[in-house]
């Protein structure tokens, strides 16, 4: 019997080439992207989980309540982790994880890594499998490092670097450090990404007792691997005990606190951000799955819709079967083998077509992405066969399978009234889902090209950041003699130095500080250590006072230069002639600036210090936190001309100033774009998928269209003899498809507009979704529409009608 029914479909297969190529074309299409889609969400769901112990892996983190305050805090106090381990038996190992970029030594080349520093246990709680080794544990040495197979290349090529030294300067000097292991490179979907490794004692030494004693100097990142079959709520449980012991005094209920996070779940947390690698936002996860599953739907629509267009042409194969005896069930099972069968062909050439266009994925969603096929594919593909192939067959093989043989075979086909409601439902739905895309691609692309283009209140063109290495009077020397060497090129316009740059994260990068003021109000601000040189440099506009004077010493230690928001949340009437609310006494603000975002619009402007030294105000603070290493960034500002040449006048230059500091260097525009990339890959993505579904969709239009024509062959016939236009065949033919499509309209706006919406949530600054959105979005689906539906109209409209009425 099977055999049967697959004979029976290939040859239908063959008889109708045209429908079946539209509808193999479409669910191979619908299942490549959802092919495609699945691997990005699976991509981002499998974070951390390819560790074999990760389900006894968490990463510490704590909460602090200060005076009214709350700071929840993924980064930790040095104090932490060793504390866990020697306190509670139920933590078999732990390790901070702390990052710094270093100079790297090996002959006579210098370069700048992102080097991790980490304790002993690391590498037997997480799964980084060494390649090469000496044994034994790979950072037991003091002096020991270990690189991953890329970095190991990039410093010794193809001989084994096991053995030998790079030289790291932690300091002020180089120290030789020995490679006693090559790790295979780090997965992609893990929240530790390291290219190089060192112990942790090396950063310890530079740390002062206080800092590594304190539970409220937060830098490293603390992971522990518990003993089997601990349960973690419990072992919380025990943590305020803990604190009451630590913290004496300064311990109150739930003022302090101190949690674990499972492994599994930093990656797409955002409630618990703010550590060594970004989180992801797992709504776009979402939103991704479920167009996937919109066009698959789309997909399996078109099945249908195209099959009933099929209806009339294969009435009689039907009343034949009947007529000598075929069972519906037999009937249903014939028609639902031809939808598995043309299910597995298009499975077949998705995946195929997924395999090849991987690495052009990978690249629109600026992922790296692999198409594995496992068991966990395997089963994905069984079940989306099974899914598709049931659901894109079921109509089909209840409608057709029902009709009456005595009737079909006199010609009179009688589809009921339900049945041709649910088949224009089905059209709705195609095109409400497309609408809905269409819409978000529109209003994507509009909040994408908002952040890209609003005016940031300083000037970032032609602006090449390069970081100086050193902080304090050492970094200040190297900019000075920097500035000096560069006086006389004319392709540079401005030089300034900060400690930290634009454009370092998403949630601003620049340092807090935190005081109790006379009033004994907590307050925080953002800070940034500048010099004379950098309000100019980027243009900022001083609304009120002055810019910093290099020759006034009371500038140097006391002046301040604010934001409007500072002065309107610390309510300073009059800025110039007041001070800071606390103490603050060798302070005077001497400026006060625009709101300049010096974050990313998706956080409202804080309220802003500028500094030319930080020595006198950290004494009063009572709390101070930053992300980034305080060393000087420089910020050059570049005249009109050649780039390339341009940056290559600035390496020189910097080569012979800072002969022994890496040249590095970034454009200021690529780092605010890089601000956004979420954004931009999913606009990327959802602007495709769109596409696809109404693509998809004219499909299933086109399949309806055909059977408006085949079951009003006659009527047209008719209308033609009485004297009927071909734009009045046409005008009636189309008029019913557009109601769908008006009613899919109707039903996706709201949606959308409330989705769309509520993901604009997300930012500070943002636009609003306007009606002309709709709008575009209908007009581009009914326009498409009546294109797909002119084909069949047209070719209604130019037929004989001596044809169609010579039966009658």
């Amino acid at each position: 019997m099977l055999r049967n029914y697959l004979k029976m479909a290939l040859r239908n297969f063959t008889k109708y080439k045209v429908y079946s190529f539209i509808n193999l074309g479409g669910l191979t299409l619908a299942v490549t992207c959802c092919l495609l889609l699945g691997l990005y969400v699976r991509h981002e769901w499998s974070f951390d989980r390819f560790h074999t112990q990760t389900d006894r892996l968490y990463r510490a983190w704590t909460r602090e309540v200060y005076k009214g305050d709350v700071f929840t805090n993924t980064v930790t106090p040095y104090v932490l982790g060793p504390t866990l381990k020697e306190t509670y038996p139920e933590v078999e190992a732990m390790s901070r994880v702390q990052t710094s970029t270093l100079n790297v030594k090996k002959g006579e080349e210098v370069l700048s890594e992102r080097v991790h520093a980490v304790d002993k246990d690391f590498f037997r709680m997480f799964d980084f499998p060494l390649v090469r080794s000496t044994g034994g544990n790979p950072i037991q040495d003091l002096y020991s490092v270990v690189l991953t197979e890329e970095v190991a290349q990039k410093y010794f090529g193809t001989e084994n670097p096991v053995g030998k030294q790079l030289y790291l300067q932690l300091d002020s000097t180089m120290q030789a450090y020995t490679v006693t292991a090559v790790a295979k490179n780090v997965p992609t979907h893990s929240s530790i990404r390291f290219g190089m490794v060192i112990p942790l004692e090396n950063i310890l030494r530079y740390r002062s007792d206080k800092v590594l004693k304190s539970w409220f100097m937060i830098d490293p990142e603390t992971y522990v691997l518990l003993r089997e079959r601990t349960e973690s709520e419990k072992l919380r449980a025990k943590f305020p005990a803990l604190l009451t012991t630590v913290l004496g005094d300064k311990y109150q209920d739930q003022n302090y606190i101190i949690n674990l996070q499972p492994m599994p779940d930093i990656h797409l947390n955002t409630e618990l951000t703010g550590g060594i690698e970004p989180t992801s936002n797992p709504a776009y996860s979402y939103i991704l799955g479920g167009i996937a599953l919109f066009i698959l739907l789309i997909a399996c629509i078109n099945f249908m819709t195209l099959s009933l267009g099929r209806s009339v042409s294969r009435a009689q194969e039907v009343g034949v079967r009947k007529a000598v005896g075929a069972l519906r069930g037999q009937l249903m099972g014939q028609f639902w083998s031809e939808a598995l069968l043309m299910t597995v062909l298009a499975v077949s050439l998705g995946v195929l077509l997924a395999f090849v266009l991987t690495p052009t994925f990978s690249q629109l969603a600026n992922q790296t992405l692999t198409f594995r096929f496992d068991a966990t594919a395997a089963l994905f593909l069984l079940g989306l066969i099974v899914m598709v192939g049931l659901v894109a067959g079921s109509y089909p093989s209840l409608v057709l399978s029902g009709f009456r043989p005595v009737e079909v075979l006199k010609g009179k086909i009688s589809l009921k009234s339900d049945a041709s409601l649910f088949r224009r439902s089905l059209v709705v739905v195609q095109f409400s889902l497309s609408v809905f895309l269409i819409a978000g691609t529109i209003v994507l692309n509009q909040q994408l090209n908002f952040l890209q283009s609003t005016s940031l209140g300083y000037q970032s063109d032609k602006t090449v950041i390069i970081p100086v290495g050193a902080g304090g009077e050492a970094g200040r020397q190297r900019v000075e003699r920097y500035r000096q060497a560069l006086a006389s090129q004319k392709e540079v316009q401005s030089v300034a130095a900060s400690a930290f740059p634009f454009a370092e994260g998403s949630g601003g990068s620049w340092g807090t500080l935190g005081f109790t003021d006379t009033k004994k109000v907590y307050r925080e601000f953002q800070f940034n250590i500048v010099d004379p040189h950098f309000i100019p440099t980027y243009g900022i506009k001083v609304v009120q006072g002055r810019n910093f004077d290099p020759a006034n010493t009371a500038d140097t230690y006391g002046g301040l230069i604010v934001n409007q928001a500072l002065v309107k949340a610390f309510d300073l009437k009059d800025p110039l002639n007041e001070r800071l609310p606390g103490r603050f006494h060798d302070h005077r603000i001497i400026g006060v600036t625009d709101d300049f975002h010096y974050a990313s619009l998706h956080s409202k402007v804080q309220p802003l210090v500028m500094v030319l030294r930080l020595d006198s105000l950290v004494k009063y603070s009572e709390n101070m936190m930053f992300t980034s290493s305080s060393a000087l960034d420089l910020s050059i500002r570049l005249a009109p001309g050649q780039v390339s040449e341009q940056v290559a006048m600035l390496e020189q230059t910097w080569k012979a100033v800072v002969p022994g500091e890496p040249f590095r260097f970034t454009f200021l525009d690529d780092s605010l774009q890089r601000q956004y990339e979420a954004e931009q890959r999913l606009s990327r993505i959802v602007t495709v998928a769109s596409l696809l579904s109404i693509l998809i969709a004219c499909l299933g239009l086109f399949g309806l269209a055909t059977l408006a024509v085949a079951r009003r062959t006659k009527e047209i016939g008719i209308r033609k003899v009485l004297g009927a236009s071909v734009y009045g065949i046409m005008g009636l033919l189309s008029k019913d498809f557009l109601k769908l499509v008006l009613i899919g309209i109707l039903i996706a706006s709201p949606l959308a507009w409330f989705a769309l919406d509520r993901w604009l949530q997300d930012f500070a600054y943002r636009i609003s979704v306007q009606w002309w959105v709709f709008a575009l979005a209908g007009t581009l689906a009914v326009g498409v529409a009546l294109l797909t539906v002119s084909l069949q109209s047209i070719k209604a409209a130019l037929m004989n009608p001596v044809k169609s009425l010579r039966s009658e």
